[in-house]
């Protein structure tokens, strides 16, 4: 069992403070940047992108555009620098690795790069492939414990390497990771910061293994979800992570509650109820919506006479449902696929 931490001395958490005052005011995320998503105009409607040392989500449907940002993403973190890694935790194990290596491929011919060079980028990413919510609480133990292992310090970068007095121990069951936060009791004066290498996680998708628990017992999958988010956020602001969550959506009747989106004709809500989305420090949404006025009259002139919705076409939103530390809610873009080159563009 677990023992209780002791009290961190006021003095500790103080010199902390003081080493994280070197925010600006454009930036909610302390001392550091927004990872570029690789697609200009969701970069745009984010304000540059996902933040570092947060947790984003992006809910949608399965065989969405979500995993055409997923592969997007990974690309540009992959070869923004040479140091830079990324692990992908693969829960619903579909995970298309020859798709990611063409979208490097084709990224480096942009950059007027070597395209032999994708399969050193390649040995930068981690991908793990997990079955339950046990397997997911061990592989972030796993990368946590492997950024731990490299890592150097930096004021808004936290490390265990001078840990106070009061501070958890790992367990040695799956709640490993459920520690106590781990704060430094010295930092360096003359506020100098080491170079870090940025990483991104990505989990594709939590609602896989979470739906099934809050299913079965309510308030018991709820409980195990909210410390768990609790624990990844820690390690994510701790590590300076670039988090990604992929989740899943659920449909509901307009009459009964009204949409999160600020489209009208969407029926979807994210997966895994409201405390999940209030954990979250940037919430996207993505669903369909008619690309035209004609197709408009299309599909909704289709569902009331009978009719086929096959002519209209259809372009996938994504719009921000939620956004902690910024005002980017109700910000939002339009995904359309090109299927003869299985390239995202973004309108």
């Amino acid at each position: 069992m677990t023992a209780p931490a002791e009290p961190i001395l006021a003095s500790t958490l103080w010199t902390l403070h003081l080493a994280t005052q070197d925010t600006t005011a454009d930036n909610p995320v302390p001392g550091h940047k927004r990872h570029s998503t690789g697609l200009p105009s969701l970069d745009g409607a984010l304000e540059g992108g996902f933040d570092y040392g947060s947790i984003s989500c992006i809910s949608a449907e399965p065989n969405s555009g979500s995993g055409d940002i997923m592969l997007a993403v990974l690309v540009s973190h992959l070869l923004s620098d040479l140091g830079a890694t990324a692990t992908v935790i693969d829960i619903t194990l579909s995970f298309d690795l020859r798709r990611l290596h063409g979208k490097l491929v084709h990224a480096l011919q942009l950059r007027g790069r070597d395209t032999g060079e994708a399969m050193s980028v390649l040995e930068r990413l981690k991908i793990m492939k997990i079955f339950d919510f046990v397997g997911l609480t061990e592989s972030v133990v796993e990368v946590r414990e492997s950024l731990e292992g490299h890592s150097t310090y930096s004021p808004a970068h936290v490390l265990r390497q001078a840990a106070p007095r009061g501070t958890v121990g790992d367990s040695e069951d799956e709640d490993e990771m459920l520690d106590a936060p781990t704060l430094p009791s010295t930092v360096p004066r003359d506020g100098s910061k080491s170079t870090l290498n940025p990483s991104l996680l990505i989990i594709d998708s939590i609602s896989q293994v979470a739906a099934p628990l809050i299913k079965s017992n309510y308030v018991q999958g709820h409980a195990l979800l909210t410390s768990f988010i609790r624990s990844l956020a820690h390690l994510t602001r701790t590590h300076c992570l670039c988090t990604l969550l992929l989740n899943g959506t659920t449909t509901y009747s307009q009459s009964k509650e009204d949409t999160p989106s600020i489209f009208s004709s969407c029926t979807l809500r994210p997966a895994l109820g409201k405390t999940f989305a209030y954990m979250l420090d940037l919430h996207l949404l993505v669903h369909v919506i008619p690309k035209t006025a004609a197709d408009a009259r299309r599909v909704y002139g289709s569902k009331h006479e009978g009719k086929s919705e096959q002519e209209a076409e259809l372009v996938e939103v994504i719009e921000v449902l939620q956004d902690r530390h910024g005002s980017r809610v109700g910000k939002w873009t339009a995904l359309t696929l090109d299927t003869s080159s299985n390239l995202a563009e973004l309108l």
